[in-house]
């Protein structure tokens, strides 16, 4: 088995230092790792890519989409959240009717930066959760109430997102 890179090695000591659980995928430089946010689980993988000096963090919602006009919707969700992201994206799995959201990073050394690889998994972990009871409210949604969701005022929803604790809300 090759040595791990520098950069693998980062995100594995980021992995150890916040006590995050996770697992090497075999024969590649792979963490799959699982995480309790506010509305779901999400399960993510991290990869490296030694040779760019990159990092990508995927998750991928468990919920799948029970036929084409659900697609459709989601893919709307999906575009929409884009729009107002300055980091990451959301797309959609057709054939599995899958929602992921996706985030990479190219480092200037080879060794990566723990703040910023710390951030991404965060981000990843953030924007899943986020979605998740959108993509509920889609999912469960059918025939016309599916066909006149109002997916802007779905998205300016402020109740389903956690409250900020306050310790952490601005002073």
């Amino acid at each position: 088995m090759k040595p791990h890179s520098e950069l693998f090695a980062k995100v594995l000591s980021v992995f150890a230092e916040e006590g995050w659980a996770c697992h090497e995928v075999a024969e590649q430089e792979v963490l799959r790792a699982g995480f309790e946010a506010h509305h779901a689980r999400v399960e993510l993988h991290v990869q490296i890519f030694p040779s760019l000096a990159a990092v990508s963090v995927v998750s991928e919602s468990p919920r799948t989409s029970p036929g084409p006009a659900h697609r459709e919707r989601l893919a709307e969700l999906a575009m929409r959240v884009n729009q107002t992201l300055t980091v990451g994206n959301f797309e959609l799995d057709w054939d599995t009717g899958r929602l992921l959201f996706r985030v990479s990073n190219l480092f200037p050394a080879p060794q990566g930066d723990a703040k910023i690889i710390r951030g991404l998994i965060h981000t990843t972990v953030g924007e899943m959760d986020r979605i998740a009871p959108l993509e509920a409210i889609v999912l469960q949604s059918d025939g016309a109430l599916l066909a006149s969701l109002d997916l802007p005022a779905l998205l300016d929803r402020d109740d389903l997102l956690p409250a900020i604790p306050a310790d952490l809300s601005p002073s």
